[in-house]
């Protein structure tokens, strides 16, 4: 049996900020890279963190993945 259309059904970004932990999941198990910038320079840490209710929950697995802001990356000169 093939499965088509089992991925992620948001961006990361959107899955961050709506608190929608099952999409941030796939993200990581399909290997998103969690450091990645939107088109406004967020990465998904961003996005969790300002959204008007932090998603700690969330913001929690994208730190256990190596999730970092974008303010984290530009002082390590990424």
């Amino acid at each position: 049996m093939v499965l088509v259309g089992c991925g992620p059904s948001v961006n990361i970004w959107t899955a961050a900020k709506e608190g929608n932990i099952e999409a941030v999941k796939q993200h990581l198990d399909v290997g998103t890279d969690v450091n990645a910038k939107d088109q406004y320079d967020y990465t998904p840490l961003d996005v969790a963190i300002n959204d008007d209710v932090a998603e700690i929950e969330i913001t929690d697995l994208l730190r256990k993945h190596g999730g970092k802001t974008a303010k984290e990356l530009k002082a390590e000169g990424k």
